[in-house]
């Protein structure tokens, strides 16, 4: 057990990681994501504010008291200038998995998740955003190249116009889906059963976001994955959000998303139609104490099944007792369509943002999930990883 632990931290250091989206930065009074990500839902590039938000706020501080933002939080920690309209930005996640089940041994495996430049262009209120990197394994829906490994990926890219007050957006391109919380923990069951996590599933269309004060929300006209062959598999229809923040330290917000597809590309299904509609929140109880809430509703239908009902929440809790030093516990619950029984889940995990845009971060799952003919199944995984941003 302790190689394992040496091998699962060895891991975590030396593979590389990514920038992320953190709902929690609610306890700083920040509702909205538009002044730190290029994305005006959030995730993704930062904006040079974003940078130095990451050294004021979220990077430790080791008993001092910063009120100046360094060079270093530049690109490439600041040896490249660049012209006031080009914003560059490297980003890497990585690391370790270890994977248990009752039937066998514990397992490790490697991870590289994602390797990205991305990269923006303004002129005026108008704006040309893109993203390329390297996915030695999956990541297939936002692949350029069509190999079985080591692909060329580009998760995003689309051209945008502000109004004058920067708070209209409309873009057209490939984009992460606006829908619920823009959570970094991809494989929780919000994010993979509604296909809305910032890995691969984004979608191509056109949307409009809206940034004011108190309100936020994005609509998008979804036009299908164009990376994904042949059409017949690509989904149609429309996805958005609207959030609330009658406080600074509070946001309510409702989700909705409606696709077709003449084929269903997990199941094979013909003629489904997929539909996902709920509620999420984020409340700041404490400057130490978070919480993050989401529970979204299910339900697909085809052209050999009726209407299934299925059901998916989170509950986050993100504790942080010094700067830079975060503690989350979480809980999930899934009943998938065809109500074939409910899966719960619980995670803890540590994350030490112990430089400016670079944090370690270490999560423990656990999920039980009922079998067909009685008892259930259970898991435990282990993930170690490193998120850089250069």
């Amino acid at each position: 057990m302790r190689q394992l632990f040496v091998v699962v931290v060895l891991l975590g250091l030396l593979a590389p990681a990514s920038a992320r989206a953190y709902p929690w930065m609610i306890r700083h009074g920040y509702s909205s994501c538009a002044a730190c990500h290029t994305d005006p839902s959030g995730s993704g590039l930062l904006t040079p504010y974003g940078r130095a938000q990451s050294e004021l706020l979220l990077a430790a501080t080791y008993g001092q008291v910063k009120e100046e933002v360094s060079p270093s939080t530049s690109f490439l920690f600041g040896a490249v200038p660049l012209p006031e309209w080009l914003n560059l930005g490297l980003s890497f996640r990585g690391g370790a998995l270890v994977n248990k089940v009752p039937t066998s041994d514990a397992r490790v495996r490697p991870l590289q998740m994602a390797s990205d430049l991305r990269g923006q262009a303004t002129f005026g209120q108008f704006r040309a955003n893109a993203s390329v990197g390297i996915a030695v394994r999956r990541a297939l829906l936002a692949s350029l190249t069509p190999w079985e490994g080591n692909n060329i990926v580009s998760r995003e890219h689309w051209l945008a116009w502000d109004n004058e007050e920067q708070t209209v957006v409309v873009r057209a391109g490939r984009m992460n889906i606006p829908f619920g919380l823009r959570n970094a923990e991809h494989t929780t069951w919000v994010r993979e059963r509604t296909r809305t996590d910032t890995n691969e599933h984004q979608q191509y269309g056109a949307a409009v976001a809206y940034n004011g004060d108190g309100l936020r929300g994005e609509l998008m006209a979804i036009a299908g994955n164009f990376l994904l062959n042949p059409d017949l598999y690509r989904e149609r229809g429309y996805a958005g959000y609207l959030e609330w923040s009658p406080r600074s330290d509070l946001a309510l917000g409702v989700s909705s998303l409606t696709t077709r597809a003449r084929y269903d590309v997990d199941t094979r299904l013909a003629g489904f139609w997929r539909q996902s509609h709920g509620l999420f929140g984020r409340w700041a109880v404490a400057r130490p104490v978070v919480l993050m809430a989401e529970a979204d509703v299910l339900l697909n239908a085809s052209r050999e099944q009726d209407t299934g009902l299925g059901f998916t929440s989170l509950l986050q809790a993100d504790v942080e007792p010094v700067q830079g030093l975060h503690i989350l516990l979480s809980g999930e619950t899934l009943t998938p369509v065809g109500n074939l029984g409910t899966s719960v889940g619980a995670g803890l995990g540590v994350g030490f943002v112990f430089l400016p845009q670079l944090e370690l971060r270490f999560d423990g799952f656990a999920r039980r999930s009922p079998l067909p003919g009685g008892g259930g199944s259970q898991s435990f995984t282990v993930l170690s990883q490193l998120h850089l941003s250069l």
